[in-house]
């Protein structure tokens, strides 16, 4: 397995359309290119939740990696979701994506944890193990909020990543930070070091302060330079400089992330059409268009945010 370090800022990017819903290669393609020429971007996430992975077929799922890896090249690492409800079919998945050049997979817990699976370390321990026995590829393992139902307990990281050598980033969207610093800690002390890349959009700033590799964010597919700049100062203790960063970004981050927060990724893409990045702003089914009024606001910000 090739080795693979993930530090600085992984944008997820989006998936374009044309009017008749179907995929964009030529958009896709300006898309990665722009993603991948910011500066502090040094890998992609492809068919994740940003991307519409669950609105793809399986030939346009590959074929969006295909794209993202013959745009940025052998050497640049794309990573592919894999949101499946089975371990068996997650490994399947997996494999798809390494043979159409994936680099690592960003693997999603199963919708049926919601039901109190991931309350203890069982379930989750045997669906990640089985699927890195399964599929020879990195993993970025998935971390959702405490809020989902689905986020794993702190003993449940620890358990996997001491024991699972594919695991090699957490993207770690614990929404309360008393549990996020116990998550970074307890990974800290871990005698397999991963990378920790924070994706709270809205606690950025403080995630980043307790402990952070990096940051995943389908925000990225707007504001990747923010967010680089973000974790460069950061990085460099300049709290203040990061202040600032912070202060341009948190008007994008009220409209993007606002209720009902399943539309984050269409107003994504309105922000990337008022920018003049993308021709369109479609999204498919069940997906419907965002209102003028929504549009209005999220034009605001980026003008609040000095990108506009």
């Amino acid at each position: 397995m090739k080795p693979l370090k993930l530090r600085g800022v992984v944008p997820a990017h989006l998936s374009p359309f044309r009017e008749d819903f179907s995929l964009d290669a030529d958009e896709l393609r300006r898309h990665i290119r722009t993603l991948a020429d910011v500066d502090g971007v040094d890998a992609i996430i492809s068919n994740g939740h940003a991307g519409e992975v669950t609105a793809l077929s399986d030939a346009e799922y590959v074929q969006v990696i295909e794209i993202a890896k013959d745009t940025v090249g052998a050497d640049y690492p794309i990573i592919s979701g894999v949101v499946e409800q089975t371990a068996e079919k997650a490994a399947w998945r997996a494999n798809v994506a390494k043979a159409a050049g994936a680099d690592a997979i960003l693997l999603f817990p199963p919708n049926l944890f919601n039901l109190g699976a991931s309350n203890t370390s069982e379930l989750p321990y045997r669906f990640v193990s089985t699927v890195a026995e399964k599929a020879d590829i990195p993993i970025v393992l998935f971390q959702f909020s405490v809020q989902s139902r689905i986020a794993y307990t702190t003993d449940t990281l620890v358990r996997m990543v001491e024991n699972i050598p594919s695991i090699v980033a957490i993207k770690e969207g614990t929404d309360e930070m008393q549990r996020y610093e116990d998550n970074v800690r307890a990974l800290r002390a871990c005698k397999n070091q991963v990378s920790i890349l924070c994706t709270n959009n809205t606690k950025l700033l403080p995630s980043l302060a307790i402990g952070g590799d990096g940051i995943i964010s389908g925000s990225g597919s707007v504001i990747s330079p923010l967010l680089s700049e973000l974790f460069r100062h950061v990085e460099n203790n300049d709290l203040f400089s990061a202040r600032a960063v912070y202060e341009r970004m948190y008007p994008l981050m009220r409209v993007f992330y606002a209720d009902p927060v399943i539309d984050m990724h269409n107003r994504m893409k309105v922000a990337l059409k008022l920018l003049g990045l993308q021709k369109r702003a479609i999204s498919r089914d069940p997906m419907i268009l965002i209102s003028p009024e929504e549009e209005e606001r999220i034009r605001q910000a980026l003008v609040e945010a000095n990108l506009l």
